[in-house]
């Protein structure tokens, strides 16, 4: 067994152990109904680490619940499978050159599965690639430096970036709309601007940062609306995906549209028995 994890689970005994301690016999049941409300509440939410690090503070205090077993068992195989997405997410894009999306999908999997040394490998190597690229930038411009020097007329004719006022202006307006979240409108101001060909590149490099964040976004509001409107929760989901083929939201979009067809059938039959 790996050491980090022998580590993690030896630290929560022992903080197990010293709030169990300090709590008389009679408080230990308010004590175990505490943490089991609190690892349903972070399942709930999609925090399935945290709320598997509360089912094994209740399967410490009670070793022969079967609920709790039952839920460290399932948690546990949720998280390597999750990890599993990320690190291969990770991969996809650490080889298509995205190295800062391919570092948080790694983050994602370790926090997943912090006993798994395989994304902490990733990372560091992320980290080597990167220091690697600052010194030979640094190396290239000593270079064009001296270069300059010895080639005056070079010096005083830079290139000139090129400028496309007209991308530069729909980049600025889908981040204000971002940032008000006024979603559908960053959304048409997208699609505007994603059929221009521009040879700035740096506005052009903004635009592609901004449908990561789009696809987030759609996919955050998705989930803040599943409870309280279902049908724009769908609606957002299948926004995000266009952005974005991830697998979560491809999970959600699923479950949703499961549910909305129960609740559909449900009506149904109510209206059905209201008419007789």
């Amino acid at each position: 067994m790996n050491s980090r994890f022998l580590l993690l689970a030896t630290l929560v005994a022992i903080v197990f152990l010293q709030a169990c301690s300090s709590l008389l016999v009679d408080d230990l049941p308010p004590f175990i109904a505490q943490q089991r409300a609190m690892a349903q509440a972070e399942q709930s939410k999609g925090e399935l680490a945290s709320a598997l690090d509360h089912w094994r503070i209740v399967h410490l205090a009670v070793p022969g619940d079967l609920k709790a077993s039952q839920q460290i068992s399932e948690l546990e195989g949720e998280l390597k499978k999750k990890a599993a997405n990320a690190y291969r997410k990770g991969l996809a894009a650490l080889k298509s050159g995205r190295n800062r999306r391919a570092e948080k999908y790694f983050v994602a999997a370790l926090a997943a599965q912090p006993a798994d040394p395989a994304p902490l490998k990733q990372l560091r190597k992320i980290k080597s690639l990167r220091m690697n690229t600052l010194q030979h930038d640094k190396t290239s411009k000593r270079l064009l430096a001296g270069e300059a020097d010895k080639n005056k007329a070079y010096a005083q004719q830079p290139a000139v970036p090129v400028v496309d006022e007209r991308l530069r202006s729909h980049v600025r307006r889908i981040k204000a709309y971002l940032a008000a979240d006024q979603l559908f409108q960053a959304d048409a101001q997208y699609q505007h601007a994603a059929q221009i060909v521009s040879a700035d590149e740096v506005a052009s490099a903004q635009l592609a940062a901004l449908r990561d964040s789009l696809a987030d976004s759609y996919y955050q509001h998705a989930r803040r609306l599943i409870r309280s409107d279902l049908d724009k929760a769908i609606e957002y989901l299948q926004i995000s995906l266009r952005y974005e083929p991830d697998t979560t939201a491809q999970n959600l979009l699923r479950r949703s549209r499961l549910i909305r067809d129960k609740l559909t059938k449900i009506q149904g039959a109510s209206g059905g028995e209201k008419n007789n």
